[in-house]
């Protein structure tokens, strides 16, 4: 048997923490990829991709491993600075936006590279929660046998390799993630809330402005012309609806009347992370939804449902796509 250190799968193994000498082969293969396209003639936007998707799987590996220090990070991020702004080989002071901007997400105005700091204390809290959520896995029975015992609170291991203290130490990291339980709203119910709050909603009304000739009955009341307004507030039909659908979440307010009204009545009733207005914005989404292929299965197949129906079915359907936190709430209800 080797003694330690020694590489196994392309990676050194030791029970201390890595000399910068050890992380020599990772910056020669950064550099090899870096100096096979100097000779091309890339755009920004070219570099930016390489950088992105070759540069950071070269060292993704490693990150999910180790630790990076502080001074191979900053070495890594100057040697993808210097090529992405110079197409150079080697580092130089060279650089249009500072490396921390280039690294934010694109909605708050960077490029999305990826942060490796960040990204290197993610994966090894990804390490640390394994340790403690998965136990079948050789290596993490092995810690368990031999330095957690069935602990749950982990003391500090002074006889642990450096490696096992760090993840361990990233205990407080897991710690303040929540885990998201239940799917939530599904996307096109939240894509068509936001589509219905902008009023971009293809309603007749809307329709008939742009030269469609289009019965202009609410397929849901009949008595009287469909807009949003009509179709999702007005509505005989669609109060009933809505009455029955606040009741069964205990909000207790009148339906409002106008678009203006519903806009101030959805941000007062949904603000904030209360079980309350996620419960409501839950229901916001499911009914509005639920309403519009109410009408939609009228207009184009033909076929209508009861008010009970339509309220059991949304109400059905949240109950399903909710956190265990909510459905305690409301699963016992009568609908």
């Amino acid at each position: 048997m080797e003694e330690l250190p020694f590489k196994y799968l392309g990676v050194p193994l030791s029970t201390k923490k890595m000399s910068v000498m050890q992380w020599h082969p990772l910056i020669d293969r950064i550099l090899a990829r870096i100096n096979s396209w100097t000779a091309r003639e890339l755009s920004y936007a070219g570099r930016a991709q390489l950088v992105q998707t070759v540069l950071f799987g070269v060292q993704s590996y490693w990150a999910q491993l180790f630790i990076f220090p502080a001074k191979i990070i900053k070495l890594i991020e100057s040697l993808c600075r210097s090529y992405l702004w110079s197409g150079a080989g080697h580092v130089t002071k060279k650089a249009l936006i500072a490396w921390e901007l280039v690294c934010r997400p694109k909605s708050e105005g960077g490029m999305g590279l990826i942060n490796m700091l960040v990204w290197n204390r993610a994966a090894v809290a990804k390490l640390c929660w394994d340790l403690a959520n998965k136990e079948d896995k050789l290596w993490i029975k092995w810690i368990h046998a031999y330095y957690l015992k069935g602990q749950i609170e982990w003391q500090k291991r002074d006889q642990a390799s450096w490696m096992i203290r760090k993840i361990m130490n990233a205990k407080h990291i897991v710690d303040q993630c929540q885990p998201r339980q239940g799917k939530g709203p599904d996307q096109k119910l939240v894509f068509t809330l936001w589509i219905l709050l902008n009023k971009k909603l293809a309603t007749v009304d809307r329709l008939t402005k742009r030269g469609m000739t289009l019965d202009r009955d609410c397929v849901l009341c009949k008595s009287a012309d469909e807009s949003m307004e009509h179709l999702f507030i007005q509505c005989h039909y669609v109060e009933e609806v809505w009455e029955r659908l606040l009741r069964w979440i205990n909000v207790h307010s009148n339906m409002p009347k106008t678009w203006t009204q519903f806009i101030q009545w959805c941000v007062k009733n949904g603000k904030g992370k209360t079980v309350r207005a996620q419960l409501f914005k839950g229901i916001l989404a499911e009914g509005v939804y639920g309403l519009l292929n109410e009408r939609n299965k009228r207009i184009f197949e033909e076929k209508s449902s009861l008010i009970d129906e339509v309220v059991k079915r949304i109400a059905y359907v949240t109950i399903a796509r909710s956190s265990s936190s909510i459905n305690n709430v409301i699963k016992h209800r009568q609908i």
